[in-house]
């Protein structure tokens, strides 16, 4: 654990106490009021949080870590057709192919990941997807 987690958990931990003792100190009927109070201003600030999380969240694509007896593909925001060839063909899209506005809203992560064979990752594409089978000469 690094030094930065323990002191967060630590002052989270201190935090609670300090608004667990604060509370008893107030009596039962008090603590009430508070505890009502203090639940709006929670609310408000975890949706405001969940919201700013997904108005943020950018379009960034992870391999970290992947080991593959193949081959990995990230494709993310195309507004064309996608085509996978697999055995060495490459990934072909066509030529005016570009960034799609408004799809793909996430990250891709293949942390830790390990496979024997192809990994694909595909979001936010505009058009179809095709994934061919290895032809008989590719497969040298």
């Amino acid at each position: 654990m690094t030094k930065r987690v323990l002191f967060t958990v630590v002052g989270v931990l201190v935090a609670l106490a300090g608004l667990a003792a604060f509370l008893v100190l107030q009596g039962l009927d008090e603590a009430d009021k508070w505890s009502s109070v203090l639940s709006l201003f929670f609310t408000v600030a975890g949706f405001a949080l969940a919201l700013a999380g997904f108005v943020t969240r950018g379009p960034a694509q992870s391999a970290d870590h992947a080991v593959t007896g193949g081959s990995l593909r990230q494709v993310r925001n195309v507004a064309g057709d996608v085509v996978i060839t697999s055995g060495g063909g490459g990934t072909g899209t066509p030529p005016a192919a570009a960034p799609a506005e408004g799809q793909g809203s996430g990250t891709q992560s293949a942390h830790g990941a390990r496979t024997a064979g192809d990994l694909h990752q595909i979001d936010g594409v505009g058009g179809a997807v095709r994934i061919e089978p290895p032809t008989p000469d590719s497969a040298s």
